[in-house]
């Protein structure tokens, strides 16, 4: 498996534990403010820890990624500076705009959800509406616009040691507690 396969398979795990917690929230009960939680609140909670630990260790290694990619962009475009196209900046750039933005309203689920009676939770379904809506973009982007120009400018063979050297710099995921 190289980088892009790696990012791939990340993005559709972090698609996967959002729907989670869409399916925990249920079908609305009710209109507006009067909708209510159809299952346990401790299970949105859960379900929205998983996808933010998930998500936190992907922009980690994400930005170790670009990182890792602005060295090598630097040492390939000083051996032959008018063949290498400078993708890095453009691509460090967008993906960390969208980062900010998906944290801003995934610290803001988090504090919804861990505030809420789940009683009441027309705000926190608008928001995770919100936030699914602006993960797919983020993700759709990255794989439309952003792999392919990795794929295009380096070699399999680089792919391939950007993966290895990845995994073995990315922060482990802190320990998931398991709920009683």
């Amino acid at each position: 498996m190289n980088l892009i396969e790696h990012l791939k398979k990340e993005h559709a795990e972090l698609r996967a534990l959002l729907d989670a917690a869409e399916n925990v929230l249920g079908k609305p009960r009710g209109v507006g403010l009067d909708d209510r939680l159809s299952s346990e609140g401790k299970l949105l909670f859960d379900a929205l820890k998983s996808f933010l630990l998930a998500f936190e260790k992907h922009e980690e290694a994400e930005s170790l990624v670009i990182k890792r990619l602005l060295r090598l962009e630097n040492i390939l475009s000083a051996r032959s500076p008018a063949s290498y196209p400078k993708i890095s900046s453009k691509l460090h750039q967008s993906v960390e705009e969208g980062h900010r933005s998906l944290k801003s309203i995934t610290h803001l689920l988090s504090a919804m959800a861990a505030a809420s009676d789940s009683d009441q939770i027309y705000s926190i379904r608008h928001v995770l509406s919100s936030l699914k809506q602006e993960l797919n973009q983020h993700l759709d982007y990255e794989e439309r616009e952003i792999f392919p120009k990795l794929e295009e400018t380096l070699s399999p063979d680089v792919l391939n040691k950007m993966i290895r050297w990845t995994k073995k710099n990315s922060p482990s995921p802190p320990a998931r507690q398991t709920s009683k």
